[in-house]
């Protein structure tokens, strides 16, 4: 498979994650709609940096289930901004799933920090990842950037 029908397949996974959920709405017995899934946009910034403006990221959380779509530089931060504002299914901890669209720098700048801080926030379940050729070699880079920070952390339990 090339590197340009993995970001179908991601984009496909999305798209049919989105249509499953956002066009089944329950309606509660008083006739008000509740809504199965949120979209929150943790960041929309560009390679440029902002100082406003954190970088791409968005978060569908469906049944309280978030799957992240993309982790620009500030992701953790902005989840962690999300869940002091209301939206408790991007607690740390929580965050199992994550998607990419393609490696260019702001849109996967963020990773190490999702790799990492999680854990250390409590996150006990291995983190998912899904993205195009390219994301094994990134992750297993990003792990060796911290192997020293994740050993002393572990000889510290």
């Amino acid at each position: 498979m090339t590197d340009r029908h993995c970001g179908w397949l991601v984009a496909g996974c999305i798209g049919a994650l989105l249509l499953g959920s956002v066009w089944t709405r329950p309606v509660s017995v008083q006739g008000t709609t509740s809504s199965r899934t949120q979209i929150v946009l943790l960041g929309t910034g560009t390679p440029g940096a902002d100082p406003d403006r954190s970088g791409p990221a968005t978060a569908i959380i469906v049944d309280d289930t978030p799957y992240l779509v993309d982790f620009g530089p500030g992701v953790v931060r902005r989840a962690a901004g999300a869940v002091a504002n209301g939206v408790m299914a991007l607690r740390l901890s929580n965050i199992r799933v994550v998607f990419t669209t393609h490696l260019h720098a702001d849109h996967t700048a963020g990773y190490p920090d999702l790799l990492i801080t999680p854990w250390v926030a409590g996150r006990t379940a291995p983190l998912e990842v899904y993205g195009p050729r390219g994301i094994k070699a990134m992750t297993d880079a990003a792990l060796t950037a911290y192997h020293v920070d994740v050993e002393d952390r572990l000889t510290d339990c």
